[in-house]
């Protein structure tokens, strides 16, 4: 019975331990039985020797379920071993912006850039965040005590393959770190109130135009621009400067 079982569980590669053991243990019984048998002692000579060839079997399989288990192991930790790596240089790889000036480009430091300027991302994607400028709005849009500032984002897909923009992220504060409210005015036609949307091929660019409402006593004051194109794949850059 040790042995069938023992044959049993060795077509299952990860119970290996209990194969050898059973297999061990019919064979020590097979033995025995085995040895009464020709001894006179007992009369199952024939279950004594199924037990021993058995019991043999078991334990081949117990090293054939090993020798699979340690492969498997040995795989799996490879293929894990290469996610992780895959996944380090991704990050490690994970575009940010630089400024470019006029002598060439340099990379950005922990300043925001000035309105106008141009972040370039490693992989050749690049933004720009013009100067915002104080624009009309219809009187069904206008807010009593804010005026309104438009800014004009363009982002030129300098890579060599199609850029996902759907999920690009615009946001605007006032010079106190303050959110602005962005605004809509449908009667100015969509080209208003289009922002960044869609996915440029290489070589082509988006231009998205978002309005907001600054507070009058803030009118005139600092602003900042700050633009997370696309997705997750790429760091958020910011612009600021004084605006009229």
């Amino acid at each position: 019975m040790l042995g069938v079982i023992g044959v049993g569980c060795g077509f299952v590669p990860f119970l290996f331990w209990l194969t050898v053991l059973l297999g061990i243990l019919a064979l020590i019984f097979g033995i025995v039985g085995w040895s009464r048998a020709r001894n006179g002692v007992a009369t199952n000579k024939p279950m004594a020797i199924a037990g021993t060839v058995l019991g043999g079997i078991a334990c081949v399989l117990s090293v054939v379920g090993l020798l699979l288990t340690v492969s498997f192991v040995r795989d799996v930790k490879r293929d894990f071993d290469k996610e992780t790596k895959e996944l380090e240089s991704s990050a490690s790889a994970d575009p940010s912006p630089s400024e470019e000036e006029d002598d060439g480009r340099t990379k950005a430091d922990s300043h925001s850039l000035d309105f106008g300027k141009t972040a370039r991302y490693a992989n050749g994607l690049k933004v720009t965040v013009a100067q915002p400028e104080k624009t009309e709005l219809s009187e069904h849009s206008a807010k009593e005590g804010y005026v309104a500032y438009m800014v004009v984002v363009t982002i030129d897909n300098g890579t060599d393959k199609t850029v996902d923009l759907d999920l690009t992220t615009v946001k605007a504060r006032d010079g106190d770190g303050a959110g602005l409210e962005r605004t809509y005015d449908f009667r100015k036609g969509v080209s208003f109130n289009q922002g960044i949307t869609g996915r440029p091929h290489a070589g082509k660019s988006l231009t998205g135009t978002y309005v907001y409402l600054v507070p009058e006593k803030k009118a005139g004051d600092r602003m900042e621009i700050s633009v997370e194109p696309g997705s997750i794949t790429y760091k958020e850059a910011a612009w600021s400067g004084p605006v009229k």
